[in-house]
């Protein structure tokens, strides 16, 4: 009996405590749970203004494979060349209009490998052209000299059959003289032309020396005033209390093509930077030299450009006769001696002398009016 009762004590006091602890719960629950933190949205860090240092990278990137693959757009349009500051005077385009000139890269592509292609070496093109003319011009020279000393023989041999020794001796000497002049007319053509295009293309070197200096003056220059205006734009966004300002400064200026490196691909592979505002063409439709920095491809491609122009320069020294056996003939036949063309006019006397010779037609004139006469 007293068992029982305990029990009933026991599980009402249990059940007592187990509702009071259930219903504390939630309240414990509330006080231990932690405070909520607010996670910005997408939409907020856009708004943020911060540019992204992947997106700037890449951008420089594709700028750089546009300036060596382009094939399609037109490098005359100065929409062509982002971030290198072109201007345009009236709609014309200031920049790119001197690119079309060959002093000044001679542009046909945007892109550097179609550029090549479309160039197709033309200093070592013309260096073939140059060559193949002096071998033309040697091999019709060397033939044509042995076609003279050829006929020469020849025509010595067959003087020498009719005992005309003499005739024979000059004929010989006339065609070895013959042979020397136009064996040394060839060589006097080929070494013309050699010093002729060496002398221009020494020439045109020396007076790219400033040039160049000048052009390499300017693009480190253009490179360290990049790197300034990165410094300065940071500093001045920090001044001011923007710190994403600053941040973008140095995220564009390090990684995007509106910084350093655009900067560098403007003067390396892509067409230069105009550094000052253009106010006038003079002379159109060429871009003064104080507002414009080539880049390193302008002046590769102007200078092999002005070292065709140099090795084209025309030869001073006239070639040889055109026509070899032409003229190996026409030699060989003023080179006859005297002496043979003395004897070719003795015999034909000799012949017309054997011959029946034909009176003058006022004679056989008296004689026909002195039959008619007679026979009167």
């Amino acid at each position: 009996m007293q068992i029982s009762l305990r029990s009933h004590l026991i599980a009402g006091t249990a059940a007592v405590v187990g509702a009071g602890a259930i219903a504390m719960n939630p309240v414990v629950g509330a006080q231990l749970s932690l405070p909520s933190v607010a996670v910005p949205s997408v939409a907020s860090v856009a708004l943020a203004g911060l540019d992204s240092p992947i997106t700037e990278l890449l951008s420089t990137v594709i700028l750089g494979s546009q300036y060596l693959f382009n094939t399609t757009v037109n490098p005359l349009l100065a929409a062509s060349w982002p971030y290198s500051g072109m201007g345009t005077i009236g709609g014309i385009p200031v920049f790119p209009a001197a690119l079309a000139s060959p002093t000044a890269g001679g542009y046909s592509s945007l892109g550097l490998v179609p550029q090549f292609i479309d160039d197709a070496l033309p200093a070592i093109s013309q260096l073939g052209y140059n060559g193949s003319d002096y071998l033309a011009v040697s091999a019709a020279g060397l033939g044509g000299a042995g076609v003279l000393l050829s006929e020469g023989v020849w025509n010595a041999a067959g003087e020498a059959l009719t005992l005309n020794i003499s005739g024979a001796i000059s004929t010989l000497i006339s065609s070895v003289q013959a042979a020397g002049s136009l064996a040394l007319a060839s060589g006097a053509y080929v070494l013309g032309g050699v010093v002729a295009r060496a002398e221009a293309v020494v020439n045109y070197l020396v007076a790219e020396v400033p040039t160049l200096i000048g052009a390499t003056v300017g693009q480190i220059t253009a490179v360290v005033n990049s790197a300034v205006a990165v410094v300065t734009n940071t500093v001045a966004a920090i001044g001011g209390g923007d710190l994403g300002g600053a941040y973008n400064a140095v995220v564009d200026g390090l990684l995007g093509p509106s910084g350093i490196p655009g900067t560098l691909l403007n003067l390396t592979i892509g067409a230069g930077v105009q550094t000052a505002p253009i106010t006038a063409l003079t002379p159109a439709p060429y871009v003064p030299a104080t507002a414009f920095v080539p880049s390193i491809r302008t002046e590769v491609q102007s200078l092999y450009k002005g070292l065709a122009g140099a090795l084209a320069t025309p030869n001073p020294v006239s070639p040889p006769v055109a026509s070899v056996r032409k003229a190996a003939r026409s030699a060989a036949s003023v080179a006859a001696p005297a002496a043979v063309a003395a004897a070719a006019d003795s015999s034909a006397a000799a012949a017309d002398s054997s011959a029946p010779a034909e009176k003058p037609a006022a004679h056989r004139a008296s004689r026909k009016t002195a039959r008619s006469a007679s026979t009167n």
